[in-house]
């Protein structure tokens, strides 16, 4: 008998992040995350693999982060420490003769802006290594909070207002970093130029907590002088310096108040040449969101990138005309591409594969194996539909390892967040691991979802909610009708973010479901704007400011019809959330309480949006969450 993953199982799943290909393409630098529950924390250390050899471990402090290559691949630099002061380490690439050749402090920058691309990148002389940074200490025994600015909420807690300047420290260490950018402003997303230039994201309209626009800046170190090279409404990210030194790839959005995390608009691929000058879209044909940060061809004439495609994320490559050819496809989720001297390494997952790192020369070699389960997971069914008035909708059906088609399964409605964003063909241990004990599960990427072009993301624009709402009830209808083995009268629903904000609106407008799990949530569109640190994203989604849209803000808060909830309802929040303050939670359960509705609330003291920052703490709000579906449904 075959046995399914278990929330036990999880904390062996390794993380892998940062993976970057060798300047000779023999090895890939990465970092391994591993769960650590006696600390309640994922230790993350360095590592290298090359082509037919292990893994080889080259710290040991599960506090290691960001590593890069040397130009001439003899070093590593990478960041240690805690974090809110890390150090700048380099070591040869065997892990010997490590030295700390600076230390910088982390600010806990603004929700509203990110930190988005290299905060660490070694010059292309090898010499010296830009960070992103600041000098300013910062008082933790302070029971005192000043605030002044309107984005003074951090990712977790409150920011401390320091700002995030570029400084740069000699590889060798033993002198004090200098700082090329000053004044009330943070920046983001720096890279080298291969004249020894560096190019960075930043917002210096003056205004930077009232927009989201993000230009690319270029600094002469020599001189000190920062040149603007674009001026967008939008927001850019991820600038990357072409190896010839004659262009810039970027991802941007190209209207006001949009944010690559967050946005109804698909950010597209750009190319423009190093004085800011033909900015060109490279993948407008396509109508796809893109991801991970551009990566340039080693003879600069083409990009290779990842984007959001129907629930699949592929590697394309683009000339510098706009003609887009797949790589790499199938169902499966790639990322974090690195190329060098001909090969190619990424990331890959599937929906029963956590990820592993690969390389392509002629053939696909994959190099890691931290994460060969020993229990099965289930390939998700996909299926397709079209709403009542007239979208095209991609969903799947999870099924139990031990499935039986002639019996009736408990079924729960999976809401994921956003909106945009989208579900598929990769690893979800939220998705899979419900199916051990019993239950089906139905996901769908509801309108707003990235993955299929603008037109489907701004569906929701102006009317959050209602689309949404039919799509998954019209998509729940269809899978009773087709799936025989859903039990119609045992269904729960339950969502993460927005995912919660759904189901707080669901269960005020039907009683089909048995329970419900409300999870980083969001009732009171009023309170949200008010309290969450990104007003920006809801004025975006509501096409204006909340007095001008007064009666969208009533009609769109699942708490001005809380009162009609009869579902069995349980709220998990972390209390450090700034996306969706915890008072989001507690309104809603406050009304369930009030009306004899029952509900439970759990707290997580020490985390943050989606329970996702302590490991033992999103195990805990997963065995929470089923067995509250086994209770009641």
């Amino acid at each position: 008998m075959r046995q399914g993953i278990t929330v036990d199982d999880l904390v062996a799943i390794k993380s892998i992040g940062s993976p970057e290909l060798s300047p000779d393409g023999s090895t890939v630098v990465y970092v391994l995350g591993a769960i650590n529950l006696k600390e309640n924390r994922t230790d993350n250390d360095v590592y290298v693999v090359s082509p037919g050899e292990e893994p080889r471990k080259l710290t040991e402090s599960g506090k290691a982060g960001m590593p890069i290559w040397s130009p001439d691949g003899a070093w590593i630099a990478y960041t240690e420490g805690e974090e809110s002061c890390r150090g700048i380490w380099i070591m040869d690439r065997n892990g010997d003769h490590k030295r700390k050749i600076t230390t910088y402090q982390v600010s806990n920058a603004s929700l509203g802006i990110g930190v988005v691309g290299n905060i660490v990148k070694w010059s292309p002389d090898g010499t010296r290594i830009a960070y992103l940074g600041t000098l300013e200490p910062y008082d933790k025994e302070s029971k005192i909070r000043v605030v002044d600015r309107l984005m003074f909420k951090g990712f977790y807690g409150y920011s401390d207002m320091r700002r995030r300047h570029i400084f740069t420290v000699s590889a060798l260490g033993g002198e004090p970093p200098e700082q090329f950018t000053f004044g009330d402003y943070d920046e983001h997303s720096i890279d080298w130029t291969p004249d020894g230039q560096i190019i960075f994201v930043s917002n210096r309209t003056g205004e930077d907590d009232l927009n989201m626009k993000l230009d690319i800046y270029r600094v002469d170190p020599s001189t000190k002088e920062i040149e603007q090279l674009t001026d967008t409404v939008g927001a850019i990210y991820n600038p990357k310096s072409s190896p010839d030194g004659s262009k810039i790839a970027f991802i941007a959005t190209t209207r006001a108040d949009t944010s690559n995390e967050s946005t109804p608009e698909d950010s597209h691929l750009w190319v423009m040449n190093m004085d800011g000058s033909e900015m060109r879209d490279l993948s407008a044909s396509l109508d796809r969101h893109g991801s991970h940060p551009p990566v340039w061809s080693d003879d600069s004439k083409s990009i290779y990138f990842t984007a959001a495609d129907r629930s699949r994320y592929p590697i394309f490559k683009v000339d510098l005309v706009g003609n887009v050819d797949t790589v790499m496809d199938g169902d499966r989720a790639h990322g974090n591409i690195s190329l060098a001297n001909g090969i190619m390494s990424y990331t890959v997952n599937d929906p029963v594969s956590p990820t592993e790192i690969c390389v392509m020369d002629v053939d696909e070699t994959r190099l890691t194996s931290h994460n060969t389960l020993t229990k099965t997971v289930a390939w998700p069914e996909e299926f397709r539909f079209k709403t009542s008035d007239g979208l095209d909708i991609q969903g799947w059906v999870y099924r139990p390892v031990e499935f039986d088609p002639s019996k009736k399964y408990p079924t729960l409605m999976s809401i994921k967040g956003g909106p945009s964003g989208m579900r598929g063909y990769s690893w979800n241990p939220g998705l899979s691991v419900p199916t051990t004990h019993g239950f089906v599960q139905v996901v769908i990427n509801y309108r707003g979802s990235s993955g299929y072009g603008d037109d489907f993301s701004d569906a929701v624009v102006g009317d959050m909610l209602g689309g949404e709402y039919r799509d998954c009830i019209e998509a729940l209808d269809h899978c009773i009708g087709k799936y025989g083995y859903i039990d119609p009268d045992r269904l729960g629903v339950w969502g993460v973010s927005y995912g919660g904000y759904l189901t707080n609106w669901i269960i005020t407008q039907t009683h089909r479901f048995k329970a419900a799990v409300s999870v980083s949530s969001i009732s009171n569109l009023w309170s949200q704007w008010g309290c969450g640190a990104i007003p920006l994203w809801m004025e975006v989604e509501l096409e204006g400011k909340p007095w001008e849209k007064p009666e969208l803000m009533i009609s769109q808060s699942p708490i001005w019809q809380a009162h009609k909830t009869r579902t069995p309802t349980l709220f998990i929040h972390g209390e450090m959330d700034n996306d969706t303050p915890i008072c989001e939670a507690e309104q809603f359960f406050m009304v369930l309480k009030k009306m004899g509705v029952e509900s439970r609330m759990v707290r997580y003291v020490d985390d943050g949006h989606g329970v996702r920052k302590k490991p033992a703490n999103y195990l805990d709000s997963l065995r929470r969450t089923i067995a509250w579906f086994e209770r009641y449904v």
